[in-house]
């Protein structure tokens, strides 16, 4: 048995992140809810792990690096997934590299 390889899929240009707004994109066939705080991007399955309402949908906390599911307001640290609200609810995460203009998310094949 091998393990999956991640491969880097560009999602979208940086410049269509708006500061502390989220952007739903489809990669490879995945939803995918991306959130820019300053330089940073973060990437999260866009379904809630409580009840699947659209992460894409939600509130973003800027000062608390949050997300809060728009369906029952469980907010979910943008680093990690871990909801701080519910600690046995965790977004899954992707990794993601920001460069030349690009936003990349590292996805299991």
């Amino acid at each position: 048995m091998t393990d999956a390889i991640p491969e880097l899929v560009r999602a979208c240009g940086f410049d269509e992140l708006a500061e502390g707004a989220t952007l739903l994109v489809t990669v490879r066939q995945r939803e995918v809810a991306l959130v820019r705080i300053g330089d940073d991007v973060f990437a999260l399955q866009d379904a809630c792990p409580h009840k699947g309402g659209p992460l894409c949908e939600g509130t973003v906390s800027v000062q608390r690096g949050e997300l809060i599911c728009p369906w029952h307001r469980f907010r979910f640290d943008l680093r990690s997934g871990a909801s701080v609200t519910n600690p046995q609810l965790v977004a899954k995460t992707f990794p993601v590299e920001v460069r030349e203009n690009g936003v990349f998310i590292r996805l299991e094949i």
